[in-house]
């Protein structure tokens, strides 16, 4: 009996120190989140460092851009998505002022690629930061092989224009959205049979004004692109149906002199470089200077 009582205080003395120990680890993982997340690596480089930027965190935006950004959506196809390669790309000193608003609705350091290859994004987002002093924040939308017609409002959750709302007023809570681009066509030049080759014009003033309202917005600023060079007629049908948009605050850039890459329709990094600082160009000489004599 003795022996046997002997044995059970072991058992309970095991038991016991099993519990302490359980105890002991999961206080210990508790500890550990709750230093790591205000003690941790991340927050005492933050505090050493204010230009330092924790990754891991939601929030990606320096403190003192926050509720400050110039928000310009940029929308199309491929050739607001861009095609050129990175190893031609020298890459932009946009000082610390770009950013991109993401397909995580985060905001990230502005760089390229953007998208999967080099585009007009950061050299427009760069030479608008440069020529104004703003912190400049990017959304694009593109999506390479869609029409006009694609990009219509519709109430459809998973549609172009449903994704192109959603993620500019997500990304107003840091900021003004103050302009939007548009490059497309060259899907409607193709001639199928979706395309609105002589009416281009008028499914883009419908995009223009369904946009303006759901933004709340009647006046915002919006430059677009008139596609470059097309080896068939349609082509030029095209780009004359965009000569004839009539919108106030609306404005075109011509791309017809940028050389393509050799595939009729995308151009190399350089041309993409070049459309992204004419996309500014226009903005800047129509929207932010005095006198400039455009009827807005």
């Amino acid at each position: 009996m003795h022996k046997l009582g002997e044995i059970r205080g072991m058992k309970k003395k095991t038991i016991n120190i099993s519990i302490i120990l359980i105890i002991i680890v999961i206080s210990i993982f508790v500890c550990g989140i709750f230093t790591q997340k205000y003690y941790g690596l991340g927050n005492i480089l933050e505090e050493l460092n204010p230009n330092y930027i924790n990754q891991s965190k939601t929030e990606y935006l320096k403190k003192e851009h926050q509720g400050k950004i110039s928000i310009y959506i940029l929308a199309g196809q491929s050739n607001m998505e861009g095609h050129g390669e990175l190893k031609e790309l020298t890459p932009f000193d946009t000082q610390n002022k770009v950013y991109v608003f993401d397909e995580n609705y985060k905001w990230i350091i502005g760089k390229e690629p953007v998208r999967a290859k080099v585009g007009p994004s950061i050299a427009f987002a760069s030479e608008i930061s440069k020529k104004t002093g703003e912190i400049v924040g990017i959304i694009n939308v593109a999506v390479g092989g869609t029409n006009i017609e694609q990009w219509l409002k519709s109430k459809a959750d998973n549609s172009l224009y449903q994704r192109l709302l959603k993620r500019a007023l997500a990304s107003s809570a840091q900021g003004e959205i103050k302009g939007l681009l548009f490059y497309q066509g060259e899907s409607d030049a193709e001639g199928d049979n979706t395309g609105h080759i002589d009416d281009w014009n008028v499914e883009f003033e419908k995009f223009v004004k369904k946009i303006r309202k759901d933004l709340k917005n009647d006046s915002l600023p919006i430059v677009f692109a008139q596609i470059g060079k097309g080896n068939e007629i349609n082509w030029k049908r095209v780009k004359a149906s965009q000569e004839k948009v009539n919108l106030v605050n609306v404005i075109m850039i011509k791309t017809e002199d940028i050389e393509k890459n050799g595939s009729n329709i995308h151009y190399n990094t350089k041309g993409y470089i070049e459309i992204g600082k004419r996309f500014a160009d226009k903005y800047i000489e129509v929207f932010t200077l005095p006198d400039n004599g455009y009827n807005k």
